[in-house]
């Protein structure tokens, strides 16, 4: 093969590297961006457990869930508090525990109960927004950050409710279910594990991502 084959060769390969990756670049969508929340009063009670149907706003409790220790949940509503403030700047009433849905009064109010039931208690916290977080599953880590038997899991959802009006408006829901996996079950995480420090997260660390996803979807 003569040197001028060779450079034809080498600069159509280029060439046809550059067009796939033009294609690449060109069919990955643009996330829509989240319009900032308007200049209102936001309020955020402390994250509670739902213990049936009846505490629920959406989705389902597992049938083997695992709950958070006292000291776990103390823990995390002293980080959501603190990543609120720093990293949105905005100024919030927080309400360190709330009493949760009465059976009796959501089985009265219907489907809405638990709607019903966190409208009325931003109504009391006298806020335009409430921001209400449930921890659905708390898997704690068994191991270290170099190495576990059992990696942190956590589901979370936030919600959003606008409680200006007779009744409560549920604008909006951040769902975050994670469990960590190695980079060895799945090379496609790679972008994910170099940017968690190449480390075991604990369960806190790993609720914070959802905590940041949550800003993220409620344009905090």
């Amino acid at each position: 093969m003569t040197e001028a084959i060779r450079r034809k060769i080498g600069f159509a390969a280029i060439a046809m590297l550059t067009t796939m990756l033009f294609l690449l670049t060109a069919c990955q969508k643009t996330p829509p961006a989240v319009p900032e929340l308007p200049d209102l009063t936001i309020g955020i009670v402390a994250a509670t457990q739902p213990m049936g149907t009846t505490d629920l706003l959406a989705g389902f409790i597992p049938d083997d869930r695992v709950l958070a220790s006292s000291t776990a949940l103390a823990e995390f509503n002293k980080a959501l508090m603190d990543t609120l403030r720093k990293e949105t700047q905005r100024v919030y009433t927080f309400i360190p525990y709330v009493q949760g849905v009465d059976p009796t009064e959501a089985r009265a109010a219907g489907r809405n109960g638990a709607l019903t039931h966190w409208t009325r208690v931003g109504k009391d916290m006298k806020v335009d927004l409430l921001i209400v977080p449930q921890i659905i599953d708390w898997r704690e880590r068994v191991g270290g950050e170099a190495g576990v038997s059992t990696s942190a899991a956590v589901s979370m959802d936030f919600y959003l409710i606008d409680v200006r009006g007779d009744e409560g408006v549920l604008i909006s829901r951040s769902h975050f279910w994670e469990k960590q996996i190695g980079l060895s079950d799945n090379l496609m995480n790679l972008d994910t594990f170099l940017k968690r420090g190449g480390k075991w997260l604990s369960t806190q660390e790993l609720a914070l991502e959802g905590v940041d996803k949550m800003i993220q979807e409620f344009g905090l």
